[in-house]
């Protein structure tokens, strides 16, 4: 192409580069528009936006390539323009099947897998490459750290191996003044026995005392040295305590089994009936707040409650009110069957006395 006094006119090329903002709403914003503008299919508009960075079009005069230019910036897209100095009719790419000439070697991203020019941001996705393999490589590096930590972290001090008292101390402290924390760490973990064997320790410290202050009590308002002799009460005594392991053992199992039946019914489930019960045998801690004289008996079960609560929320990672439906239910079943034979009782003694004849 000439001017009049037959000089030669700048020619130039339109490179297409990609998306000049990366997100998948642009994304589908660039396909739309390269479809509507340039009367593509949705496959070649595909295949074109694959295959950046690519030329659309070249030997074209300034004045149409402002147009690509303001076309492609309009529907998200990213254009390069260069200038070419020839002195003949330019050849127009057809933009369907276009001819992709790349500028430079190219590269993969790493994340995404496309291939571009080589450039340190992926057109793409938009990650810098630079620190994205920064990023994998000391991934790498502290895999193995961050394995020995994530091991350590999923047994609670109780059944990590440590001296009997010291575990015990430490697992106690931490399910009575840290509970959110120690439940979202160990509640899902593994192993049945130890969660069992410490419940059934603080209910014996806890229920033992507790047992303990009662009879105090009772010797103090009753005279049971002068009703009864010293063996006999001895006796009665050991009879409320030696079955108490056995007991609390019971308890726990049933409590685990009729929360976790509760669990299913309010749709909390999410970590399997192990979870349930390693919450209950922990939140047994509670009991220790049996030592307290008297008032220590109201204070433990109140709180085991609590616990108990807690321990499903985060063991389960369910809702505060599913979890608090979950431990009430039982209650509130138990009182609505309490009202309803309360209620049918008297109606069917009173359907007797109709039938005998009484009252007529």
């Amino acid at each position: 192409m000439f001017s009049k006094g037959g000089g030669e006119v700048a020619l130039y090329k339109v490179i297409f580069l990609g998306l000049s903002v990366a997100g998948p709403e642009e994304e589908a914003r660039l396909l739309k528009g390269l479809q509507k503008k340039f009367s593509l299919s949705p496959e070649k508009a595909e295949n074109l936006f694959q295959r950046v960075p690519i030329v659309v079009k070249k030997g074209i005069s300034k004045e149409e390539m402002g147009r690509y230019v303001r076309a492609f910036e309009e529907i998200g897209g990213r254009i390069k323009v260069e200038e070419e100095s020839i002195a003949e009719s330019a050849e127009l790419l057809k933009i369907p099947e276009p001819e992709k000439k790349p500028y430079g070697r190219m590269i993969t991203c790493p994340q995404c897998g496309f291939e571009q020019i080589e450039t340190d941001e992926c057109m793409k996705c938009g990650i810098v490459i630079s620190k994205f393999r920064q990023y994998q490589e000391m991934a790498r590096s502290m895999e193995g750290q961050v394995h020995e930590i994530s091991s350590e972290d999923k047994a609670a001090p109780w059944e990590s191996g440590e001296g009997f008292i010291a575990a015990f101390f430490r697992t106690t402290q931490d399910v009575l003044f840290s509970p959110t924390q120690f439940f979202k760490k160990f509640a899902a973990g593994e192993g049945y026995l130890s969660p069992l064997i410490y419940g059934v320790i603080t209910g014996l410290i806890g229920w033992g005392i507790t047992i303990f202050w009662a009879w105090l009590f009772f010797a103090k308002m009753l005279p049971l040295d002068r009703l009864l002799p010293f063996p006999i009460t001895g006796y009665i005594l050991g009879l409320l305590l030696i079955p108490l392991p056995f007991e609390l053992a019971l308890d726990i199992l049933i409590r685990s089994c009729i929360f976790h039946i509760c669990l299913v019914i309010v749709g909390g489930n999410k970590n399997g009936f192990q979870t349930t019960f390693r919450v209950v045998s922990y939140s047994a801690s509670g009991h220790l707040f049996g030592v307290i004289p008297f008032i220590g008996i109201f204070v433990a079960n109140v709180y085991t409650l609590i616990l108990t609560i807690l321990g499903l929320r985060e063991g389960h990672g369910i809702s505060t009110g599913r979890a608090v439906l979950t431990v009430l239910l039982p209650a509130i079943v138990g009182m609505g069957l309490s009202i309803l034979f309360g209620i049918l009782i008297p109606l069917f003694f009173g359907s007797w006395k109709f039938i005998g004849g009484i009252g007529v």
